[in-house]
């Protein structure tokens, strides 16, 4: 349609025909007018086919929209439906575990309760036991304290008495005398057996070994305050003994002075760590005297004697 449209065009636009020949131009001219409408008709003919077929184009993607539209539903539908699905039989099996769970801990509950009464009838035992070794020992304890443990040899109240008592302490006294340090150490070793109690700890669990161990702790530690305590005594006692000794001498100065010179002088041993002074044997009532330098220096001291009692007086 369109190559016969142009066709017309270049038969009505040709150089041949001439301005002279008049009345077949008019002729042309008359059949022109046709022509034109027909153009006309096929032009609007030639775009009213290019819209439908754009309209069919449109129609033609517009259904393939509608279709890929309508799978996708299909295909989200299905995805929901699954999910929808999968979180059932999530929420199933959830509920499923937390049941297990639940019973689980209900036995470990329950088991934990027995363990935890059978450690407190365990600890009942055992601090039944040992309150009970506890009075027994007591008991012991109060027996030993009442009875001697020693033996008194009696002499007769006669004078005619038997000298074979004395003769019998002497030779147990040669025996305890003669006895060998491995003797010794065995007997030391039975005492100690016999008055320590022996130490169980077999049946304690973690909380009574730390129990019986702060108790012996303790009584480490009282027995160690006790012997301080015992020894500082001890060395007070001694020295308040050499001390009476020294003011009994003092005292008896005047009377050994007028012994006879035959007879045996007793020699005093001066204790470690008493300074002697030999002007307090002869002046009674001097201060005591106090050391300014040590003897076992090596280096000698060369100050006098106003250079030290200024230093030491400050």
């Amino acid at each position: 349609m369109a190559d016969e449209w142009k066709k017309n065009l270049r038969h009505v636009s040709s150089p041949g025909h001439e301005e002279g020949h008049s009345p077949r131009r008019s002729v042309r001219s008359r059949s022109s007018e046709p022509n034109e409408e027909e153009q006309k008709w096929e032009a609007e003919k030639l775009i009213e086919e290019t819209r439908r077929k754009r309209e069919e184009e449109d129609l033609r993607c517009l259904a393939e929209t509608e279709e890929l539209n309508r799978l996708e539903m299909q295909k989200c539908e299905a995805d929901l439906r699954e999910l929808r699905e999968r979180q059932e039989r999530r929420k199933q099996e959830r509920a499923e575990e937390e049941k297990r769970l639940a019973e689980k801990k209900k036995a470990e509950e329950r088991k934990r309760r027995e363990e935890e009464e059978e450690r407190r009838r365990i600890k009942r035992e055992e601090m039944e036991r040992r309150r009970q070794a506890e009075e027994k020992r007591k008991m012991e304890a109060e027996e030993m304290v009442n009875k001697p443990n020693f033996i008194v040899n009696r002499r007769s109240t006669s004078e005619n008495h038997d000298e074979s008592d004395d003769m019998g302490n002497v030779v147990r006294a040669k025996e305890d005398m003669s006895k060998s340090k491995e003797q010794l150490e065995e007997e030391k070793r039975a005492i100690l057996k016999q008055r320590i109690e022996p130490l169980s700890i077999e049946s304690l669990n973690i909380e009574q070994l730390i129990a019986k161990a702060k108790e012996i702790h303790q009584k480490i530690y009282n027995l160690e305050s006790e012997k301080y305590d015992l020894e500082e005594r001890f060395k007070r006692q001694q020295y308040d003994m050499m001390e009476l000794a020294e003011r009994a001498r003092q005292m008896n100065k005047g009377g050994e002075d007028q012994k006879s010179p035959h007879q045996p002088v007793s020699v005093r041993v001066i204790p470690r760590g008493i300074v002697h002074d030999k002007l307090a044997d002869k002046y009674s009532g001097i201060p005591p005297k106090v050391p300014l330098a040590s003897k076992y220096e090596k280096n000698l001291d060369r100050r006098s004697f106003a250079d030290k009692l200024k230093m030491f007086s400050k």
